[in-house]
């Protein structure tokens, strides 16, 4: 008993440690996490150079896609010279880390996929700089709503803070998270988001996390419940 009440106080001690930084930013999303893939036409059977740009393609795909969240398609397509020489001329510069997670050469092409972390807060100071990026763009999408998430069955920390940094970095809709309640069966987070809880709980199923698998209890407009499933 005393053993159970122990691992209970340091899972506790652990969570809220680990929950309540996230409001020291006020829900301000500085990096964004994106999967791209890239391409290069080999020459002479050379595959170094055509790996090196390739990866370069990627990295520039990446920049671009979140370009493509801050501004709108008109103004991206309008002021592509600028962003192009502006922007997308210096992509490596915006990259935190990135990841190859495959690549290969078939064809003639040679094909790598990244996993790239990105500077959000620079991205948006250059468009800012620029004179592209205004407050315009968000006043014309919907407000952000609040959901609630109920999250069963978490047998470990580190699932936890996997679960976290997922809703955090991989599901872009969702701005902030704020812990509600927890309980020894039960953890309730509050998420500030845009979007359908019906296709961010989707994501969330569909993820390949390591060591357990969300399955969908209860969903609503407002709501989303899982059970934390462990997997051997």
């Amino acid at each position: 008993m005393r053993t159970s009440l122990f691992y209970y106080i340091l899972f506790t001690t652990l969570f809220f440690s680990f929950v309540y930084p996230l409001d020291s930013s006020a829900g301000r999303e500085i990096f964004k996490t994106v999967e791209t893939e890239g391409t290069c036409f080999i020459s002479n059977d050379d595959i170094t150079p055509a790996r090196d740009r390739a990866i370069d393609d990627s990295i520039k795909k990446a920049v671009q896609y979140v370009v493509g969240t801050l501004l709108s398609e008109d103004v991206v397509s309008g002021k592509s010279d600028v962003i192009d020489s502006n922007i997308y001329s210096k992509s490596k510069d915006y990259i935190q880390d990135y990841r190859i997670l495959g690549e290969s050469a078939e064809d003639g092409l040679y094909r790598v996929n990244i996993r790239a972390k990105l500077s959000l807060e620079n991205i948006e100071h250059d468009l800012r700089m620029l004179d592209v990026l205004t407050d315009e763009r968000q006043s014309e999408e919907h407000a952000p709503m609040m959901i609630v998430i109920m999250v069963s069955g978490i047998e470990k920390y580190g699932y936890l803070k996997m679960l976290r940094e997922t809703l955090e970095t991989d599901i872009r809709e969702v701005s902030v998270v704020r812990l509600r309640k927890m309980g020894s069966d039960m953890v309730v987070m509050d998420a500030e988001m845009q979007g359908d809880t019906f296709e961010i709980a989707s994501r969330l199923t569909l993820k390949d996390f390591k060591g357990f698998s969300l399955c969908v209890t209860n969903i609503t407009e407002n709501t989303i419940e899982f059970n934390m499933v462990k997997e051997n």
